[in-house]
């Protein structure tokens, strides 16, 4: 075993090699010999909103980087307990093998209540018992919390879109942000040239020693993890892969961006982008998305798909800047008001709701969209959010926690936030008084009926006219009816909100 430094980069949210900060930083360091680390913390695992259909794609997505890091000479150490043991544990193998301690651990950091409290904890403790430096980098977001501030006062943060849009717009072309789209870019380029020949020095200057020798007692738990959960997977799982996430990146930039503004509403189609499962594990970053648009030539500041797509990577922004500064909407809403609502929450209404079987055919095809695909269209996610929360009067956090159960996509930041915004009592919420009809919402988004039928079929015989409201139309099908009369909930709903508004 050689003597040569070497460091160790924490894997997390930044399941990929190219355009990764810390891990480039640790590259540097010690000359391409580093290794990469994933622990599987218990706490993750336990969470009450866990979702084997989701980590099916995550262990898909660790095996992907972990056969990257293999040919580049690297590796991928995964061990299946949570960071201070898996630290402590590796620590302990190198001491009893008499291998040589890394000099560095490398991590980019993470903006969730839960990883915070955990990265300033590691952040503290492995230098003060093992003596190894820990360098830290900013990767999941282009523009971190504190970086766009009112007034650029600590804890002034934005709580309306639009103003924080504008910032966030306004610091694109600054240098500072440039640059770090530019480094994106030139890791996706050193990406490409690796794809056109051996692995080489284009990221690594030398070839990975091994580490870990026969005899060592460390195993690869990635096999022993999906065994055990592949049998609870209920729904198709799609290729998992930085190479996959920047396939269908440039995929969408070649098609359909140029028409996102007019189709990302109409289910029926595919006008979205879909990357947010990509998002979710940091196979790929805002940072890429840029790098990439710029790269094609697209203008930023004109009003069409491509910047409508960018404010779309915004709110996803400013969702997780909403989260830092304010950890409490994790479980509360985010207006105190509104945590004095009393909700119905009726027990068979939800279970209607969760099996599609509502009466309404928009809500019903989305909610069987996400029970079949684990994904479900952006402007359902709005429809079926607030038909439960509005028409149903049930607790946002119900289908909040429904929701991240059965997403692939499934981020706490983003998905707090579109929730709280359908039930009103979020930053710059959805107003209570303006609730979406859905058999409006249903002719508007899918006239003709193309997406219900996919997803509802006891309505595909019906015609265009009669798909939206299948009873009251005459049509003769076996379709459930309407569990509640959406115009009478309206004014019940009116009144629960005014309850506590007014």
């Amino acid at each position: 075993m050689t003597a040569s430094p070497y460091g160790v980069h924490w894997f997390r949210r930044d399941l990929r090699v190219a355009g990764n900060p810390a891990l480039q930083w640790n590259w540097k360091q010690h000359q391409g010999r580093v290794l990469g680390l994933f622990t599987f913390d218990a706490k993750f695992l336990a969470r009450p909103d866990f979702s084997p259909n989701r980590f099916a794609f995550f262990l898909n997505t660790l095996r992907s980087l972990r056969d990257e890091l293999r040919s580049l000479g690297s590796d991928l150490l995964v061990l299946d307990v949570g960071p201070r043991d898996g630290w402590s544990k590796l620590m302990a193998v190198l001491d009893n093998a008499a291998l040589p301690k890394p000099t560095a651990v490398s991590f980019n950091r993470d903006y969730e209540p839960f990883a915070r409290q955990r990265d300033a904890d590691l952040e503290q403790w492995i230098p003060l018992t093992f003596g190894v430096e820990v360098h830290h980098e900013r990767d999941h977001l282009l523009i971190e919390p504190e970086e766009i501030l009112r007034d650029g006062k600590p804890g002034q943060f934005y709580q309306i879109y639009t103003p924080f849009s504008k910032r966030w717009f306004a610091q694109l072309p600054t240098p500072e942000i440039q640059q770090r789209i530019k480094t994106q870019a030139k890791g996706l380029a050193s990406f490409d040239q690796r794809k056109k020949g051996p692995a080489d020095a284009a990221l690594f200057h030398q070839t990975w020693p091994q580490l870990f020798t026969e005899g060592v007692p460390l195993t690869d738990q990635l096999e022993h993890y999906a065994a055990e959960n592949n049998q609870r997977v209920t729904v198709p799982i799609p290729p998992a892969g930085s190479a996959v996430a920047l396939e269908r990146l440039r995929t969408f930039l070649k098609s359909a961006v140029k028409a996102y503004h007019e189709r990302r509403d109409l289910p029926a189609v595919d006008g979205t982008s879909q990357l947010s499962i990509y998002l979710k594990n940091g196979s790929l970053t805002s940072g890429q998305i840029l790098a990439e648009m710029q790269g094609a030539g697209v203008d930023l500041s004109r009003k069409d798909g491509p910047t409508t797509f960018l404010k779309e990577i915004a709110w996803r922004e400013f969702y997780y800047h909403i989260l830092y500064h304010r950890a409490d909407v994790e479980n509360a809403a985010f207006l105190p008001r509104y945590r004095e609502l009393v909700w119905e929450n009726r027990e068979d209404w939800f279970d209607a709701w969760k099996r599609g079987e509502t009466g309404y055919p928009i809500v019903d095809a989305g909610m069987r969209q996400l029970a079949t695909t684990g994904w479900m269209h952006n402007r359902v996610r709005m429809i079926v959010a607030s038909f439960l929360t509005k028409d149903l009067l049930i607790d946002w956090r119900w289908g909040e926690r429904y929701f991240m159960e059965q997403l692939l996509d499934g981020d706490l930041a983003p998905n707090n936030g579109g929730w709280q915004w359908a039930a009103s009592t979020g930053c710059d919420p959805q107003p209570y008084f303006r609730i979406f009809n859905p058999k409006l919402q249903s002719e508007k988004f899918d006239p003709q009926g193309e997406y219900i039928r996919r997803y509802v079929p006891e309505l595909r015989t019906c015609s265009a006219k009669q798909i939206h409201d299948p009873h009251c139309t005459g049509a003769k099908v076996s379709y459930p009816e309407p569990i509640v009369n959406h115009a009478d909930q309206k004014e019940r709903a009116l009144a629960l909100y005014r309850g506590v508004s007014e």
